[in-house]
């Protein structure tokens, strides 16, 4: 609170103490009190007057301004005011303290609340996933066992649903305040070989070559995040390939020696790419575009790149999205090269 506007706030308090002092000067001078007499008396008043606001103000202002900081803090929450502001002296700023107080505790009781039924649902989810993946190995089992081509269009359709089932898995990982991810020194090579490993199945059945250039390089990052974010960028380059696909991994050092070095990984492929107007909002939640809604296209989620995104920004690695329609899209991870670079 400004002294500006706690004398704003007061005018009518000022205003009435300037209308007594000229009362008693009228009342004194009708007394024949003289005027050095009255004089000295007003500024008597005036300086009690001045003193007993200075005081008032302060307590105010130390209060109200230590209560606005509390609040507006990027750092703290607004639950914590009560305890990094403390209780006024003033009958207002109590009954203010007061209300605070309690919401304050009423919030800090529903963000538990909150907190602990997000982590039962995480739990619940991470069950499910495991508890589902074995049925659906089982049944590529059967399907292998079995070659031909309903087995091969069972297979396809087997590995689209434990794509989704991994999505549900890791879109509830992510939710949650829980660092449920390692970050750790891994080799580029092994991580982008892990993801063309996982879906080989799209990539054989789309027809795509598949080429690697530099990932003999380390980088900071979880090898198990990383391998999904991988493979929904495989999996987009397959779903929207073109004639002849080709998806090419590389892989350079930018900034060498310096403290900002970073590797950035290119994933390339030669498909339809993105429409310029869509490209800002692939990563939002959600959205489709319009390659989301081609015909004959299997109906997209609009989960794949948000999780990309969020996953990346939860382990401190840079991802853009650079595309040409009909000519090719391109991902850009930015890794850093230590674990100072790490958020």
């Amino acid at each position: 609170m400004g002294l500006g506007r706690y004398l704003r706030d007061r005018a009518a308090s000022v205003c009435v103490t300037l209308l007594s002092v000229l009362l008693v000067d009228v009342v004194l001078d009708g007394s024949g009190m003289g005027r050095d007499a009255i004089v000295f008396l007003d500024l008597l008043l005036l300086g009690a007057a001045v003193a007993r606001g200075a005081l008032d103000y302060g307590r105010r202002h130390r209060f109200w301004s230590d209560l606005a900081a509390a609040t507006s803090g990027e750092d703290e929450s607004p639950l914590n005011a009560v305890e990094l502001v403390g209780e006024p002296s003033f009958v207002e700023g109590e009954i203010a303290w007061d209300a605070i107080e309690a919401v304050s505790r009423e919030g800090r009781v529903e963000a538990d609340a909150a907190r602990d039924e997000s982590n039962e649902y995480r739990e619940y989810v991470e069950a499910w996933v495991h508890e589902v993946k074995t049925p659906i190995a089982a049944a590529r089992i059967i399907t292998d066992s079995n070659p031909g081509q309903v087995s091969s269009s069972l297979a396809r359709e087997l590995g689209r649903i434990d794509g989704y089932v991994d999505q549900a898995l890791y879109y509830a990982r992510s939710a949650t305040l829980d660092r449920d991810y390692v970050i750790r020194e891994v080799r580029l090579r092994d991580i982008v070989t892990d993801a063309v490993r996982g879906h080989a199945r799209s990539l054989i059945d789309g027809g795509v070559r598949v080429e690697v250039q530099g990932l003999d390089v380390t980088v900071f990052a979880d090898a198990k995040w990383m391998s999904f974010v991988l493979g929904q960028l495989v999996e987009n380059a397959v779903k929207y390939r073109a004639a002849a696909p080709c998806l090419a991994f590389s892989a350079r050092v930018r900034g060498r020696g310096t403290a900002d070095e970073c590797v950035e990984l290119a994933v390339e492929d030669n498909g339809i790419g993105i429409p310029a107007e869509d490209l800002p909002r692939v990563f939002d939640k959600g959205f489709v575009g319009q390659n989301g809604r081609l015909e004959g296209q299997t109906k997209s989620t609009g989960l794949g790149l948000y999780l990309v995104k969020r996953l990346c920004d939860k382990m401190g690695v840079g991802v853009r999205m650079e595309s040409e329609q009909g000519g090719f899209t391109r991902a850009t991870l930015t890794f850093p090269t230590n674990l100072t670079q790490v958020v």
